[in-house]
């Protein structure tokens, strides 16, 4: 939302059983991530649990000036992804597929710092993450809350090169999110059960939708791929508000 992180406290719980080796890797990838971030790791907690469950408590600052809410979004704006979709029918998949999962897995892997650093040089009327609610659930959030409506484009969404393979195997996250989240969304006749399925996909660690003034909207894009964030594309636009908050065409 515009802050930049000052430290963060481990929350970690594993069973007994698990080798000291992994719950080692599991702290290291969370200092070396959160130094990336630009803060420190402090401490933390640990208990035992049946599975491993990790966490970070992060706090940080802002300016009260700049903070970045979901609920600003203007009309004519232009929408911005930043990172492909498709982590969570993958994640399914890896077992039996791992060789195909290192462009997924590194996804989830990077941070989106240098995303949310290059856009403050820009219009930018509102950003939101995309996460566990989906495209249609996290885009319908701040339609709703900015009282506008959107085009989003299918064939302009980055997806990983299996995305589309994948998308018939359903999870729960998934199917709770085409049942709630589809009352404000009108599906374009061309838009397939499959289609449905990935704009409702749940995401592991996904991008930004940065949405952003128009005349900024191809720069911003421009300096994102310059600083490698190159998944990055223009999804949709914002327009006046109609019978539905959202628009797959």
């Amino acid at each position: 939302m515009g802050g930049d992180v000052m430290y963060a406290l481990n929350i970690l719980s594993f069973p007994s059983e698990v080798a000291e080796e992994a719950i080692t890797e599991i702290l290291k990838g969370a200092i070396d991530n959160v130094k990336k971030a630009g803060g420190v790791v402090v401490g933390g907690h640990t208990t035992k649990s049946e599975e491993i469950v990790y966490g970070l408590s992060v706090t940080g600052k802002v300016n009260k000036n700049h903070i970045m809410t979901n609920d600003r979004a203007k009309k004519n704006n232009k929408i911005i992804l930043t990172k492909k979709i498709g982590t969570g029918v993958y994640i399914h998949e890896l077992p039996n597929n791992s060789a195909d999962g290192n462009e997924v897995i590194e996804s989830m892997a990077t941070l989106n710092k240098t995303a949310a650093d290059v856009m403050k040089k820009y219009k930018v009327s509102t950003c939101t993450d995309l996460t566990g609610f989906g495209v249609i659930g996290h885009l319908s959030e701040v339609a709703v809350a900015s009282d506008i409506s959107m085009n989003i484009y299918f064939d302009k969404l980055p997806l990983f090169e299996r995305t589309m393979e994948f998308a018939n195997n359903t999870n729960g996250g998934m199917l709770r999110n085409i049942d709630y989240f589809s009352k404000y969304v009108n599906y374009g006749e061309n838009i397939k059960k499959e289609n449905i399925n990935i704009l409702a996909d749940p995401q592991t660690s996904g991008g930004l939708f940065i949405i952003v003034d128009e005349s900024d909207s191809e720069k911003l894009l421009n300096e994102l791929h310059e600083n490698g964030v190159i998944a990055a594309r223009i999804i949709g636009e914002t327009i006046q508000k109609q019978d539905k908050y959202i628009n797959i065409l």
